[in-house]
């Protein structure tokens, strides 16, 4: 293991590499590590973790596990099975049903733009960022809510890391829309080691929405329960979501932390792999709002703001500044298309035009000198009379 020495904050990131990475530097980008480390670890510098992880390196304790070395485009290798390709034909494939669940709310509108008045399509996968204290637990359980209100008959559940019974009776307290949604208290797990086994479980089951709150969380507490190391229980974990909403048609919207300077946590594959990234957060004059980054199923949606306000648990957004702003997009582009138009109008009147002239005139010039007839003035001298 890595020896303990130096400064405490020296000794902190020692320490993390000797509980996470079993006292070896794993050869990974230093970045990539520092996204994981501050969390984990906070009050420490990107500058302390990479001076400190260079000191180690030259103690002898890295991973020695690297990736095969490449030659020009074939790697340098160690015999493998043979790997079949899976090619597929969309036609043929089947496919869960892919239900569209609606809140009865604007935020329909943001979740998709496929089906007329919008809503949560099934199949998908949506990590939701946020401030803390904006209220994201908040809205994303007024949602199920009111999905619950719109159809008795829809399957919800709410995942919770964090909380233990006496906090969700608070919480209950604040936000009585939650009192009829099904939940599962994960702390209620951590104690007796089976916390993977029951988050596994329900994720199978046929659910249509599951709400997990929060993704980091969970991660952190399958680390220490389970003994296992972050980027393995962030796959895990991942996996788990994506077969869900693949398999099951499942809808997962999971809550995931961000940084104190405001940057999102997580790894690079749960980013890419999921379907959708929600925000809600503050604006400069400390209005709520949710905004999608990212959405495959509601593009038209994405970088549109709905604010919302929290009066006594109730989520009520603002639909006049919504339709106000989505009105006042409509003209902008409106005015950018008249724009061009009017661009192009003027090429081909006084760019083109002017071309063109330049060109007839050239051409009558060309054709006038090759008719011209040349005159030659003789003069006649006749002889005197003398």
């Amino acid at each position: 293991m890595i020896e303990l020495k130096g400064s405490k904050k020296e000794q902190a990131v020692r320490g993390w590499f000797n509980d996470c990475f079993d006292g070896v530097v794993p050869n990974s980008k230093v970045i990539d590590l520092f996204k994981r480390f501050e969390v984990e670890v906070p009050g420490i510098s990107y500058g302390c973790l990479n001076g400190t992880m260079k000191k180690i390196v030259a103690e002898g304790h890295v991973d020695m596990t690297a990736p095969p070395a490449r030659t020009g485009t074939t790697e340098s290798t160690v015999p493998r099975e043979p790997v079949q390709a899976e090619i597929i034909k969309v036609e043929d494939m089947d496919f869960p049903d892919f239900g569209l669940h609606k809140t009865g709310k604007e935020i329909d509108l943001l979740f998709s733009d496929h089906e007329e008045g919008g809503g949560q399509y099934g199949g998908t996968v949506t990590i939701v960022i946020g401030e803390s204290g904006v209220g994201k637990s908040t809205v994303l359980l007024d949602a199920l809510a009111s999905i619950q209100d719109v159809n008795p008959e829809a399957k919800v559940l709410y995942v919770s890391s964090e909380m233990t019974k006496n906090d969700i009776g608070f919480y209950y307290r604040k936000t009585p829309a939650i009192g009829k949604v099904p939940t599962l208290l994960l702390m209620s797990h951590v104690k007796d080691g089976s916390i993977d086994q029951v988050i596994q479980d329900e994720f199978n089951k046929d659910y249509d929405i599951i709400l997990l709150d929060s993704y980091q969380d969970v991660v952190v507490k399958l680390k220490e329960v389970k003994q296992w190391k972050s980027t393995y229980a962030e796959s895990w974990l991942t996996n788990i979501m994506i077969d869900a909403a693949e398999n099951n048609g499942a809808a997962i919207w999971a809550i995931q932390h961000m940084t104190k300077g405001g940057q999102y946590v997580g790894s690079t594959y749960l980013k890419h792999a999921t379907t959708a990234m929600l925000e809600i957060m503050f604006d400069e004059a400390g209005q709520r709002y949710v905004e999608f980054s990212k959405n495959r199923r509601g593009g038209s949606a994405v970088g549109k703001r709905l604010y919302f306000r929290l009066v006594d648990g109730d989520v009520q957004f603002d639909a006049n500044r919504y339709k106000e702003t989505m009105e006042l997009k409509e003209i902008e582009d409106n005015e950018s298309i008249r724009q061009v138009d009017l661009a192009q109008k003027f090429e081909e009147v006084f760019v083109f035009g002017k071309q063109n002239a330049e060109e007839e005139d050239a051409a009558e010039a060309a054709a006038a000198e090759e008719n011209e007839v040349d005159f030659e003035i003789v003069t006649i001298i006749e002889p005197s009379a003398e």
